[in-house]
């Protein structure tokens, strides 16, 4: 028996009592013959994003650390500024890759493979002065929605309506309105509620006020006993099926665990285990909460039910202490106090490793039809909300910290230390080791993610995307060659 096929989203479903659907990754082996090439060539055309946003700014040493000092690989000039690139370094030490406070992790999870699909990019500055913001990172402002709303909206993105476009966590989508941009909804405030909403069908009660049946994949096993067993299923097939099936068994059996902590978690929701006493003085419990997120996640990219997912932390600060303390405490100290420089780098390191990685590697981990990992085929960013960190302020626009890890389907040149910063341009925190500058403009690293996936710049604009995305000439701070070139690849990051 085959699984079930829709024409109109070329998906594929088991079925179980009540009809209820679980949505499959692709199994081309058991495709209708009419449309077996055209749905294996939309699904190899298929590209996932993922954006994870950092609260406030960070020191220039801090963040970027040894990269600094390596000897460019190459230079050129850019836009009337010279810019270099150079391949990051791979050595392991201790049982660590370590780039700088920040960007460190055990070799063990940042392999020689990882660091292949990675870049690091410094020198990339908002057009506008933003403060405080929750769309920055993301390409967003009070007129332009973000990118990952661009995406979930477009059809050349998703030529059919997926069951959900963008999975949202906390503030960091802005989504075009008929009354303006607003700030996106959460598609799920806790793990548990995203699971259910993905993955579950509640079946009509057969009783007045009878609880809902919630089917999971226990629900569907007979039918996919059947497929297995259909002649045409490949033994490709066959395994990508059961990988997926464990994939979804093992999340939910996670949530149904206890995090590594004194308290339980009551239902796997995690937002009862942000509500439990100590979770702000327990980080590594906020790691593995979005571990656990990222777990169903990456089913959801593999099934097809979404591809793209933007998150930040919001409570979450891998630190101590809760959201406005570390604020005040750490972020805003982080120049004058060491011991509080050293606990900021310790939370961000955190979310690096803990979650970027953590999602990037478990997307490596999943095969697509064509033999693809979804990483292959994807594009896992981080962004900070605010550049520099050090005097004489804390919330510049310069130089925003940039880590990614995937090339998009071959759009991007990876393995790179990438720095567009203007080493002649006005310093902008003058008291730190290492000054921050000016560099070339963020809309334009933007308009290449878009495009990485598929849009062209009408797609994303009404002036062919003449400034990248927003596509609006921001400010006068920037040179008109800076502007000019807005709309063009930015240096060596175009494979």
């Amino acid at each position: 028996m085959k699984p079930k096929f829709d024409p109109v989203s070329r998906r594929q479903f088991l079925v179980g009592a009540g009809g209820a659907a679980l949505a499959l990754p692709l199994l081309p082996s058991l495709l209708p013959r009419n449309a077996e090439a055209q749905t294996l060539a939309a699904a190899s055309s298929e590209r996932y994003f993922a954006h994870m946003t950092t609260w406030h700014g960070v020191m220039q040493d801090q963040f970027y650390g040894s990269l600094l000092g390596l000897t460019p690989g190459q230079t050129q000039n850019f836009a009337g500024i010279d810019v270099r690139n150079t391949p990051l370094p791979t050595a392991v030490t201790g049982g660590k890759v370590v780039l700088s406070e920040i960007l460190q992790a055990q070799s063990s999870n940042l392999t020689p493979r990882m660091l292949s699909l990675m870049n690091v990019i410094n020198g990339l500055d908002f057009a506008t002065g933003v403060g405080h913001n929750r769309g920055g990172p993301l390409g967003g402002d009070a007129a332009n929605p973000t990118i990952d709303q661009v995406l979930g909206a477009s059809k050349t993105f998703y030529p059919s309506s997926p069951l959900q476009p963008v999975i949202v966590r906390n503030p960091v989508s802005l989504s075009q309105t008929s009354s303006g941009v607003v700030q996106a909804q959460e598609t799920a405030e806790s793990n548990v509620k995203l699971f259910d909403r993905l993955f579950k069908t509640s079946t009509t009660p057969t009783t007045p006020n009878a609880p809902a049946q919630t089917v999971l994949v226990d629900s569907v096993k007979e039918h996919a006993a059947l497929v297995k067993a259909d002649p045409r299923c490949s033994a490709d097939c066959r395994t990508r099926l059961d990988e997926y099936l464990t994939m979804l068994s093992e999340v939910q059996g996670k949530v149904q665990q206890t995090v590594n902590s004194s308290f339980p978690r009551p239902t796997t929701d995690t937002s009862a285990v942000e509500a439990a006493a100590g979770f702000y003085g327990l980080p590594d419990n906020q790691v593995q909460c979005e571990k656990l997120w990222n777990d169903i996640v990456v089913a959801a990219f593999a099934a097809g039910i979404s591809r793209v997912y933007v998150c930040g932390p919001t409570s979450y600060t891998f630190g101590p202490e809760p959201e406005h303390a570390w604020h005040n405490n750490y972020a805003h100290n982080i120049e004058a106090d060491p011991s509080k420089r050293a606990g900021y780098s310790a939370a961000v390191q955190r979310q690096f490793e803990g979650a970027q990685l953590d999602l990037a590697r478990k997307m490596d981990a999943v095969k697509t039809a064509d033999g693809n990992t979804l990483l292959d085929k994807g594009f896992v960013a981080s962004g900070h909300e605010l550049g520099s960190g050090g005097s004489p302020g804390h919330h510049h626009n310069r130089c925003i910290p940039i880590v990614t890890f995937g090339n998009a389907g071959g759009f991007f040149k990876t393995g790179q230390s990438l720095d567009y910063r203007d080493m002649n341009a006005f310093s902008w925190s003058k008291n730190e080791p290492i000054p921050w500058r000016g560099g070339l403009i963020y809309n334009q690293f933007m308009g290449m993610v878009l495009r990485s996936m598929g849009l062209q710049p009408s797609d994303y604009s009404t002036n062919n995307g003449a400034f990248g995305y927003p596509s609006v000439r921001g400010n006068n701070d920037h040179t008109d060659a800076m502007w000019a070139a807005a709309n063009q690849n930015l240096p060596w990051l175009k494979a």
